[in-house]
């Protein structure tokens, strides 16, 4: 009897070992946060570089980071930011940006941050210490908590140059990748062995529709240190790449349907369309993006605190990015769409955009960029009448008559940049947030 049961026991427990592994979800499952199509509104929320700094003083002299009075109160470091200035963004600013999204930018089905979440280290008196820079990825994810609930408008966040531990410089296995995996775990985020790795990942957010690929761009950087160029096979760029290109491929033999958003923080090219990443690194990427520009439905940055349209095309078989002005033309329509989006941080007036793109795949392949509105402050305004007010700067298809922007419409709005002159002049004038 003693044997008997022992054997159905040991039955039982196979049973239930198979039962487990059958039904078992795969550690590096990519659930999607945005489950069916139904529902959905059509736009996503796109916002970049906060630099949030508890430490700014209105009134401030602007020559200490606005952290010290001097001998007189100064009018430039006003309550809402010091326009033009190195300061970072004070706390009313970016609570003013928090409760315009709460109450009027609800309508969106998920949120793509571009990172510089910390302020920069650039005060000799009140060093950046990693505590100040941990406690503002937590302090910024409770103001996106506090504005949407991400269970249901998911928020994805990426890595940028003063989000790390050591200004610009990561490298692999980086510290900053499991402390942020520890923040950013209420997000259920897909954050496999990649990220632990390397801190980039891959996430659906319209089942088996649209996935964003989340690129830790500071591998790519000029100014990091920590690795070297993408031609040195065990260089973490190199590595990035590699997975890149799995991921991209993965995603090509799903469905001919299924399209993809890269995001990152760092753009390939700065506001003059000077290369921002090695040069290896550079070539390799914006070759691999021209590859797949089929299931590539936009790249979106920030960093450079400008609103830029760049786009990567095909010449004389060999990839490029065109930057957009008066001479250069696109002769493309397999063009990709660089969008790089303007920042909270006033360097220029304060920015937020949201986006419109396509949900149901008939007229347009899922997630074609529909159109953009672009938010503002007028921060010397704000500071004079002590209150925020955002406002529609501008529209892209009213800027470029244009009810489309995927390769053929990015090209075709970069062309009306390149010959119409009044077009240009508002381009440039929109490039600067209207400062």
């Amino acid at each position: 009897m003693i044997w008997t049961h022992s054997a159905a026991c040991i039955s039982v427990c196979i049973l239930l070992l198979q039962s487990s592994i059958v039904n078992a979800v795969p550690l590096n499952t990519n659930r999607a946060l945005v489950k069916r199509s139904s529902g959905l509104h059509g736009k996503f929320l796109h916002i970049t570089d906060i630099h949030l700094d508890p430490h700014y003083v209105e009134g401030a002299d602007p020559s200490s980071l606005c952290h010290r009075h001097g001998k007189k109160r100064s009018k430039e470091a006003g309550k809402y930011g010091a326009l033009g200035s190195d300061c970072d963004s004070p706390v009313p600013l970016v609570k003013a940006a928090f409760d315009f999204l709460k109450d009027k930018v609800q309508d969106i089905d998920f949120i793509l941050y571009t990172g510089d979440t910390a302020r920069h280290d650039r005060d000799d008196d009140l060093p950046l210490s990693n505590d100040d820079i941990l406690n503002g990825h937590q302090t910024v994810l409770k103001y996106f908590k506090s504005a949407y609930n991400t269970k249901h408008t998911p928020y994805v966040p990426t890595i940028g140059n003063n989000d790390g531990l050591d200004h610009n410089d990561v490298g692999k296995h980086d510290k900053i990748f499991t402390k942020l995996e520890t923040i950013w775990k209420p997000l259920e985020l897909n954050l496999t062995k990649e990220f632990t790795f390397g801190g980039y990942f891959a996430q659906d957010v319209i089942q088996d529709k649209l996935s964003v690929i989340n690129i830790n761009s500071m591998y790519f950087f000029k100014k990091n240190d920590d690795t070297s160029d993408c031609d040195e096979a065990s260089s973490a760029g190199a590595a990035q790449l590699k997975w890149l290109e799995n991921t991209l491929d993965q995603y090509a033999s799903k469905n001919e349907k299924h399209q993809v958003y890269l995001m990152g923080h760092v753009p390939p090219v700065d506001d003059d369309g000077s290369m921002l990443y090695k040069k290896a690194c550079y070539s390799k990427y914006i070759s691999l993006l021209g590859k797949h520009s089929d299931i590539i439905a936009g790249h979106f940055t920030g960093h450079t605190n400008n609103d830029n349209l760049n786009a990567i095309v095909k010449d004389d078989g060999e990839y490029k990015i065109v930057h957009a002005g008066k001479h250069n033309k696109v002769d493309s329509k397999n063009a990709v769409g660089l969008f790089n989006a303007p920042s909270i941080i006033p360097v220029h007036n304060p920015a937020i955009r949201v986006y419109d793109y396509e949900i149901d795949g008939d007229k347009y392949p899922v997630g074609t960029i529909l159109d953009w509105k672009q938010y503002y402050i007028d921060l010397d305004k704000a500071n004079n009448d002590g209150k925020v007010k955002f406002e529609t700067e501008y529209t892209a298809s009213d800027l470029f008559g244009l009810d489309h922007f995927d390769g053929e419409g990015v090209a075709k709005a970069m062309n009306t940049i390149a010959e119409d002159k009044k077009t240009r002049k508002l381009y440039k004038k929109y490039a600067k947030v209207s400062s």
